[in-house]
């Protein structure tokens, strides 16, 4: 990665003229909060899913070898729907925006995954009493969800780097992050409540009533975003505007992503290269965590019991360790913030941009400030050392502490590299005729409008020769036109190891665990729960998690000084 340089994208994209201004309503204080509140209610559906999914399949009698398959559902998905959709909205002409009609869209899809997967047993009595089906339903529930929120968090993603310029991606980032952290806290706190007797009315079970909670924030809070958020909209323009010839086929634009992985900028490439190390140690994290505290559990258990109640006991254990995780992560986000100043290449923006965070409520002295991208760096090294942490657990506590403490660095990974990813995409595009200290001496709609504008022609440009140079400009290819690519190929970065990760945990647990069936699962149920015997086979994925956050502290380590030159 670090050897060599990366070229530039292609440039043999058309970009077409846009019209109107890219502007967020509402007092400016709620601006930024606005556009980023969708992310909360996405992160609950996520909390939702990964709190209660794997236990949920497990009673329904799925394999735990079987189940891991069925996880490969959320990096599948990113692996298609993520880069399909960007490449879509990039080119969309609707006039309500490129990224609003695909949230919304994706949202509707949302709610009826989620209500699927939470009324599973309903729904497929209507037709069967087969076991197997049920199984076969909640599993197809689990693959619509895992495709359907990966289009909205990707039109998320991009809306922000679309609507704000530079200095602001830093301050976003956070507030995202901060929004990622509230939903992660409402999704696990509610999960230690007994929500039936609470709500009965909403449902019969915990998941129910959970999956009704989150169809309601889902579209609520999705919804408020598109009411206050105006976007640019992509013009139809004639044939001949174009730099091809012919717009290309959805199959070309494909291939041209594919192509284009290996050929970003730099920066870029290198932040990418960084994700995919990290995605390796935090995937087995995000869905098996429940699964290893209620394995602990479990086995810890010397009294006779009810295997069921056993399960649902440890089920809620491991969401109370994600709760505790997901407030860490909250403050985490809240407050570390105000101790970074942004890394962008060299000092482009670090000597002119004085963002929001900086003028808040809060000052901190510059000398106390670390660049971000050496504080991402330190977020994989405390991860690793977190997984090295589980050789010396052995009681449900220490377990739930351990976890918990893996909120610190999940907060800095859901903000850090989509802060430098957004200011590398907006930094490398063609700029206008404005500084970035210009941004501070005006409002936010103002700020908009100016980064989507081109630069004035030179006063000593014949005015026969104006309009062709305005003309090239407009057409001129940027890499904040090619945001939504950008993001897809950066979220492919992600995913792509998921699959490595999905078929070394399906071995493993099958290696340690062995098959199960619906019969085996009621035989489990009725026998004495202190005679199980059993590994719990996740902490050894766990483990090898540290290795992958040890070389993704390393090359980001390189990326901090590349950036700090």
């Amino acid at each position: 990665m670090a050897g060599g340089g990366y070229s530039a994208l292609p440039s043999g994209e058309d970009v077409r003229p846009t019209t109107g201004v890219s502007k967020i309503l509402g007092p400016k204080w709620a601006r930024i909060p606005a556009l980023t509140l969708g992310l909360l209610a996405v992160q609950l559906l996520w909390a939702v899913e990964m709190s209660y999914a794997p236990p949920y399949l497990l009673a329904l009698g799925l394999a735990k070898s079987n189940m891991a398959i069925v996880f490969a559902a959320g990096p599948l998905s990113g692996l298609v729907v993520q880069p399909l959709i960007g490449i879509l909205a990039d080119h969309s002409t609707s006039r309500w925006g490129r990224r609003r009609p695909y949230i919304l869209v994706g949202c509707l899809l949302c709610a009826l995954s989620i209500l699927l997967l939470g009324f599973t047993r309903d729904f497929a009595s209507l037709f069967t009493t087969n076991e197997s089906a049920t199984i076969w339903l909640a599993i197809l529930s689990i693959y619509l969800l895992d495709f359907s929120v990966n289009a909205v968090m990707a039109a998320d993603r991009a809306l922000v780097v679309d609507l704000l310029p530079p200095s602001m991606q830093n301050e976003a980032n956070a507030w995202a992050a901060r929004m990622i952290g509230f939903g992660g806290i409402l999704g696990f706190f509610v999960g230690n409540l007994n929500l039936p007797t609470i709500l009965p009315f909403l449902g019969s079970t915990e998941l129910q009533v959970l999956s009704v909670i989150v169809v309601v924030l889902l579209l609520g809070g999705h919804l408020t975003t598109a009411t206050l958020v105006r976007e640019k909209v992509l013009i139809r323009a004639p044939e001949q505007v174009y730099i091809s010839e012919a717009r290309p086929s959805l199959r070309e634009e494909l291939g041209r992503l594919l192509s284009n992985m290996f050929s970003l900028p730099r920066i870029i490439q290198q932040i990418c290269i960084i994700q995919l190390f990290g995605s390796l140690g935090w995937f087995p994290i995000l869905f098996y965590t429940t699964m290893y505290i209620s394995d602990l559990y479990t086995r810890s258990h010397t009294t006779v019991g009810n295997a069921s109640e056993i399960a649902e006991e440890g089920t809620r254990l491991g969401s109370r360790a994600l709760f505790f995780s997901a407030i860490l992560s909250l403050l985490t986000n809240l407050l570390l913030p105000l101790f970074v100043r942004s890394s962008t290449q060299g000092t482009k923006l670090r000597d002119n941009t004085t963002t929001t965070t900086e003028r808040s409520w809060l000052r901190v002295p510059e000398r106390m400030k670390v660049p971000l991208a050496t504080l991402w760096a330190w977020s994989h090294l405390i991860f690793g050392a977190c997984m090295l942490g589980t050789f010396f657990v052995s009681t449900v506590d220490q377990a739930i502490y351990l976890i918990a403490l893996t909120g610190v660095p999940w907060a800095i990974a859901q903000w850090a590299p989509f802060t430098l990813l957004g200011e590398a995409i907006l930094v490398d595009s063609p700029a206008p005729e404005h500084s970035e200290s210009e941004y501070e001496a005006i409002k936010l709609e103002e700020a908009l409008a100016v980064a989507s504008r081109t630069p004035p022609p030179s006063p000593m440009t014949p005015r026969g020769q104006q309009h062709q140079q305005q003309h090239k400009t407009q057409l001129q290819p940027s890499l904040s036109s090619q945001a939504g690519m950008i993001l897809g190929i950066h979220n492919l970065y992600l995913v792509i190891p998921q699959f490595f990760v999905t078929i070394l945990c399906a071995v493993v647990f099958a290696i340690f665990e062995g098959g199960s069936s619906p019969a085996a699962a009621r035989a489990v149920e009725r026998a004495d729960i202190s005679n199980v015997e059993r590994p719990n086979s996740v902490v050894y994925v766990f483990r090898l998690g540290a290795l992958w956050a040890f070389i993704a502290f390393r090359l980001t380590r390189r990326l901090a000084r590349e950036l700090s030159r």
